[in-house]
């Protein structure tokens, strides 16, 4: 989930001395704090230990307090970062008004794309200059002008006026913009084809979801930081809404469970089939037969590609009734319908996971609930395992973070916001997903992470003691509950009373929609 952050060379001059004189003036204003601080210490007759002084300031509190450069040089960037939803809002209006596809026959004037998508002519066009590519930030669309040689495709408007060339840049090539904003003409950039609605591998319905119903539910971010605990109902506003779950208000939301789901199957394209999930994990492990049970696997699109990939492989995919029914099409457009089945049911109902199995795969599944609830999951799991069976856990691997790298992205973290905001689960580590595996009776045999987008691969066994028996997620009977508790650990009677006390605002057993 980590990459290497590349710079590009395209910045332009100008921004780039802005930056020197600034990065100078910071450096400037280092040695003066620097010199502030030797001084305080000698007139004090004494140094810092270290651990933080009563009453004194953090030091970077000082460096910026200390030097009117300093704030000069961090103030937009860090307001600019504060308000990064604006081009997330803008990427999004432009995807639903689907201007991507309008553009993808050709380049088109603004006048033109607004009459196409039913836009003020106006206000779109601030619309694409503000997507057309900013410094280092590419756009999805790009500005086109007409070639001084006929015959030549529409060329880039590129404005080179303020970039050091070592030859002179013909004027044929930088003519002056239209004299009207309604005439300027906009092509799709690679990034912008991504979000066709009919493309091959398009975004466009994860970018769709992302601007509304995932928009709003991160306004709930705040209340989910002070409490431990999303109320993703709230954050979506609407009557009745409050104190519904994730899963609650889609069920009463089918627009919303819609869009939430295409989002689901547009990433997946990513990180299932056409990724590395399928390939990511030797199945057959040498056996001539075997059997590969899903858990949770939606419509049963990974589970196809695994048995078509692994002779002698039979699957049974296992989800809720509504899912399950749409699998039989995709195991059929696949070609292995005589070697896949499905089973409806809950993972939380003990007994419901089909018993025996070689394998067991989840993908996408148990970070989206919170530590207790997946101690239940994996119990059942556990429960309907073999001795010798195995689990493949294909999740996101969140980096231990040993200390802060200048030169790497994370996404993972972010991936980690996201599920407290909205399920209230969680993106974990490779330590914190051996903890979760012991607490519920297995043990974690191997793990590799995945790539930035992809799902890394956890192997979970039964652990040597007996596996703990399958716990129920919904409130049971007074007098059931307390022969379940006799029957578990301490620790799994804990998880079983946490989980019960939260069954009054969680009604529905549901697990992820889909995961193909």
């Amino acid at each position: 989930m980590r990459a290497t952050l590349l710079f590009s060379p395209g910045i332009e001059a100008a921004a780039v001395s802005s930056w020197t004189r600034r990065r100078r003036a910071g450096r400037a204003a280092s040695r003066q704090v620097r010199r502030m601080k030797v001084s305080a210490t000698m007139d004090s007759g004494g140094g810092s230990s270290g651990q933080g002084q009563s009453g004194g300031w953090d030091p970077a509190v000082e460096f910026v307090e200390a030097n009117e450069g300093v704030r000069n040089f961090l103030a937009f960037p860090v307001a600019f970062v504060s308000a990064s939803n604006w081009l997330a809002q803008a990427i999004y209006v432009a995807a639903k008004l689907g201007i991507p596809d309008v553009l993808a026959g050709g380049h088109r004037a603004v006048s033109e794309i607004a009459a196409e998508v039913g836009a003020d002519p106006d206000a779109l066009s601030r619309l694409m200059r503000s997507l057309a590519g900013q410094g280092p930030i590419p756009g999805i669309f790009i500005e086109v002008f007409e070639p001084p040689v006929p015959g030549l495709p529409m060329l880039p408007r590129v404005d080179l006026s303020n970039f050091p060339l070592p030859i002179a840049v013909p004027p044929q090539l930088t003519p002056d913009p239209p004299a009207s904003e309604l005439d300027r003409r906009y092509a799709l950039t690679p990034l912008g084809a991504m979000l066709r609605e009919d493309g091959t591998g398009t975004i466009r319905p994860w970018t769709i979801f992302a601007g509304e119903e995932l928009g709003r539910g991160w306004t709930g971010l705040l209340g989910a930081v002070q409490t431990g605990r999303p109320d993703y109902g709230a954050a979506q506003g609407g009557d009745g809404a409050a104190g519904l779950g994730f899963w609650d208000y889609m069920g009463a939301n089918p627009v919303a469970q819609q869009t939430f789901d295409e989002s689901m199957r547009a990433l997946s394209t990513y990180t299932a089939a056409a990724g590395e999930a399928a390939d990511s994990y030797d199945w057959a492990a040498g056996a001539a037969a075997m059997t590969v049970v899903d858990v949770g696997g939606g419509t049963g699109g990974l589970l196809a590609d695994i048995v078509r990939r692994t002779p002698g492989a039979e699957g049974v995919l296992f989800d809720r009734p509504s899912v399950v029914a749409e699998s039989e099409a995709v195991f059929v457009e696949k070609g292995v319908a005589g070697r896949c089945q499905a089973k409806a049911g809950s993972f939380f109902v003990p007994g419901d996971i089909p018993a025996g199995a070689d394998v067991y795969v989840m993908k996408n599944i148990l970070h989206d609930w919170d530590d207790a609830d997946c101690r239940a999951i994996l119990r059942n799991v556990g429960a309907a395992m073999r001795p010798d069976s195995r689990l493949v856990v294909l999740e996101v691997i969140r980096s231990e973070r040993a200390g802060y790298e200048p030169w790497t992205l994370d996404l993972a973290d972010y991936f980690d916001l996201n599920m407290l905001v909205t399920v209230g689960g969680r993106e974990r580590s490779a330590g914190e997903w051996r903890r979760l595996a012991e607490a519920a009776g297995m043990e974690v045999s191997s793990a590799a992470p995945g790539s930035l987008i992809g799902c890394g691969t956890i192997e979970m066994r039964l652990s040597g003691a007996a596996p703990a028996p399958p716990a129920e997620r919904e409130a049971p009977p007074a007098s059931a509950a307390v022969t379940v508790a006799e029957r578990l650990t301490d620790d799994a009677a804990a998880d079983v009373e946490e989980v019960a006390a939260r069954a009054s605002l969680e009604r529905t057993n549901v697990q992820h929609p889909d995961d193909t």
